[in-house]
């Protein structure tokens, strides 16, 4: 073996975690590192590098949901060694987190801040079009575009800018092309008519924001409190919970999804959505139990003045056209078992008539 194949095992042996120091009552007080990013610039920009880096040369399907799934599973397993990672994004970021961490060690509560404002960074994008919009951003504020993808880039974010009513000089800060302080009162995108007007600065960057408070939130909560949180106030974020089981659906994670749905019923028995909900999670891997729950659809909103006529005629019409598809292919199995029916009743007459023939031949013989 070779000794640059040596090291790569021994690396992918560490974890970070063996580079983050036990937490100090005064360092968990910390809420975030808001207004403090100079002195965890070394460890934010390894992370914006891996994942700008990662989408310009690797994958350019990469999604912000694929960063943000790859940012919490690594703060969630951060005591596992790298080998435990196993998609590319994942294993570049933690990669490059060993040197910065190894030369300056972070507290254990600093580097989930960290990993926390890069989830709010790619969170105070989601207002941009598209499922790239942060990885799209960081990537040409971090240069990797050639000059003619950036200008591309800009011609874009600008029009759509546009749309929104954000102001030229709000869109230089946005694309980096001027700084916070620059601004004058009437520019303030905080302030009355801008684009967070809403939101106090403490308020989006506040390590404890939470989805009741901000629905972006919801995208830092472990799996548990999103469970938690969803099956507790579900009906007053519906996105929340289509997103949260959508997601388990693309995982497989069916039993799951039958558990919230069983004890999200027990709590919110006339919340119709959520059969809606559950049979669409069920569409491609059991169509026809996505017809029963789309059933119970239906039977829940039948006096229902939330749900409206054409509404409840869109989902008859999908549930007819379901209908017709598992049809179509039980007559299609029908067809291919008589189909091999007809194919072994066709092979025993050959080989009868083969028989018979050998016989006739040896009769004759």
């Amino acid at each position: 073996m070779n000794p640059d194949e040596n090291n790569q095992l021994v690396e992918d042996d560490l974890s970070l975690s063996e580079f983050l120091v036990p937490d100090t009552p005064e360092i968990k007080e910390i809420k975030s590192i808001y207004n403090k990013e100079h002195e965890y610039s070394e460890y934010l920009s390894e992370v914006e590098f891996s994942i700008a880096d990662y989408y310009y040369n690797a994958n350019r399907k990469v999604t912000d949901k694929d960063v943000i799934r790859a940012l919490k599973n690594i703060k969630e397993n951060r005591d596992k060694p790298i080998s435990f990672f196993e998609k590319p994004l994942e294993k570049e970021i933690v990669k490059s987190l060993i040197e910065p961490l190894e030369e300056s060690p972070l507290y254990d509560h600093e580097f989930i801040l960290a990993i926390n404002y890069v989830l709010w960074s790619i969170d105070n994008r989601s207002w941009m079009e598209g499922k790239q919009a942060y990885v799209k951003w960081i990537t040409y504020v971090l240069g990797f575009f050639s000059e003619a993808e950036e200008k591309k880039y800009e011609s874009k974010f600008r029009k759509f800018a546009r749309k929104m009513g954000i102001s030229g000089a709000q869109v230089d800060m946005l694309l980096m092309k001027k700084e916070a302080e620059d601004f004058s009162d009437e520019d303030d995108i905080f302030g009355e008519g801008g684009l967070f007007e809403e939101l106090a600065l403490e308020e989006i960057f506040e390590e404890d924001r939470v989805a009741d408070d901000l629905e972006t939130g919801f995208f830092l909560m472990t799996d548990a409190e999103k469970f938690d949180f969803l099956l507790d106030k579900g009906p007053d974020y519906v996105e929340l919970v289509q997103d949260y089981i959508m997601g388990l659906a693309e995982k497989e994670e069916f039993e799951k999804i039958q558990d919230f749905y069983k004890k999200f019923n027990e709590k919110h028995e006339n919340f119709f959505p959520i059969h809606f909900i559950v049979g669409s999670a069920y569409l491609n891997s059991d169509p026809a139990l996505a017809i029963s729950y789309f059933e119970k659809t239906l039977k829940a909103t039948e006096n229902s003045e939330e749900f409206p006529p054409e509404m409840r005629e869109e989902l008859k019409r999908n549930m007819d056209l379901l209908t017709s598809l598992l049809l179509e292919e039980a007559t299609e199995k029908v067809e291919e078992k008589a189909g091999e029916d007809r194919k072994g009743e066709m092979k025993q007459k050959t080989r009868k008539k083969a028989s018979k023939k050998k016989s006739e031949n040896k009769a004759n013989s």
